[in-house]
This record gives structure tokens, C-alpha cells and sequence, in this order.
């Protein structure tokens, strides 16, 4: 999968209309208007996830960050819904505040379909995001999470584990199932190339 300019420009515009309507001016979801879709692509069905930062550079924090692992609705829907669900319903942050507009870097990461994994010598650091799934419990990384938190393939397991919510360990049991997938990562910068 490639996304051209033309529909990253479009999906960053989708992200900013729904923070600039909802978040500066108090609109809901569905009270708003988008335009027209460009390519057929952005209308088929895509897992992506919307993250939000605030600062820059090493002072940078997350700030809201929640996605569809699979395609549920057509890829410009998925960025309008993920863009108000991790401005509004990400349950470890406060809604996102007017005067934090400003301060707000947002990120696309569209999935590619997930691929099972025969064992972790398959999972490529980097490359892939990693969906883990034992014992009733799942949890995700995108690829850039290990990346930016400069953890090896070892810790990235650990952490996932975790955040399942189950014991450092668990990605060693027998019954762990691990998928991959690869995410194409989109910033306001690589639309104005």
C-alpha cells in the first residue's frame, strides 16, 4: 500500500478539521461536513490509528492516541472517528483543551493487514507493529513504538505483555499468538514535501 501526497494532504486536513470543529469550536462528530473523497483508495475499508503530541522535540509528550486495528470503515471515516476518539475518549488523558491547539502535533499510522507470526524471529523492531494476543487478553504496538522508546525486541514483548495486562513473561507462553503488520506513518511534514 502507498498513499500519495494528494491523500495525505487529505487525511491531515480530516485531522485538523475535526480538532479545529470539535475541540476549538465545541462541534460534534457528526455535526460535520468533509470534503469530497479524492481517491477510491481512501474509501476502502483500513485499520488506522490518530495520535496526538504535545511540545516538540525531546520535550514532546503523548497526549491521545487511539485506533481500529482493522478496517471497520472506509480509511478517511477511520481518521474522522480515530481523530475525535483520541482528542475526547483516550481514558488515560482529559479531553484535549482549546488552549492546547496550539501545542498539538498530530500522527496517522495506517495498518496493513495483520499476518500471523510462526515466532518472534519473524518480528522485525522497526518494521513491524506487533499485535499479541494469550490467555483472553491483546494488546498492540505500532512499529514506531519500540523504535521511540529505544527498546530491544525483548522489552517491546515485556511491555506488551504488560499492557494486555498480564506478567512480563507472558509472551513466553506456549499459547501466545503473535501478528504483525506494517503502518505507514503520516506528519504534517510529509504532506508539504
Amino acid at each position: 500500500m502507498e498513499i500519495s501526497k494528494e491523500e495525505k494532504a487529505y487525511l491531515l486536513n480530516i485531522v485538523a478539521l475535526v480538532l479545529g470543529q470539535c475541540v476549538g469550536m465545541g462541534k460534534k462528530l457528526e455535526e460535520l461536513s468533509f470534503p469530497p473523497v479524492p481517491t477510491q483508495q481512501l474509501a476502502e475499508k483500513c485499520g488506522a490509528f490518530v495520535t496526538y503530541h504535545i511540545g516538540k522535540g525531546a520535550d514532546k509528550e503523548l497526549r491521545g492516541c487511539i485506533g481500529y486495528m482493522e478496517g471497520i470503515y472506509p480509511l478517511w471515516e477511520t481518521v474522522a472517528r480515530m481523530a475525535y476518539a483520541a482528542a475526547f475518549h483516550d481514558a488515560r488523558f482529559f479531553p484535549v483543551g482549546k488552549k492546547e491547539l496550539p501545542e498539538i502535533s498530530c500522527e496517522i499510522t495506517v495498518l496493513t493487514p495483520f499476518e500471523p507470526c510462526v515466532g518472534i524471529d519473524e518480528i522485525e523492531i522497526g518494521r513491524h507493529g506487533i499485535l499479541f494476543e494469550c490467555s483472553g487478553s491483546r494488546a498492540v504496538f505500532l512499529p514506531q513504538v519500540p523504535v521511540e522508546q529505544g527498546w530491544n525486541k525483548t522489552q517491546t514483548l515485556e511491555f506488551l505483555a504488560l499492557k494486555a495486562g498480564l506478567p512480563r513473561n507472558a509472551w513466553q507462553n506456549k499459547n501466545a499468538k503473535f501478528y504483525v503488520f506494517t503502518g505507514i506513518v503520516l506528519e504534517p511534514e510529509d504532506a508539504e514535501e
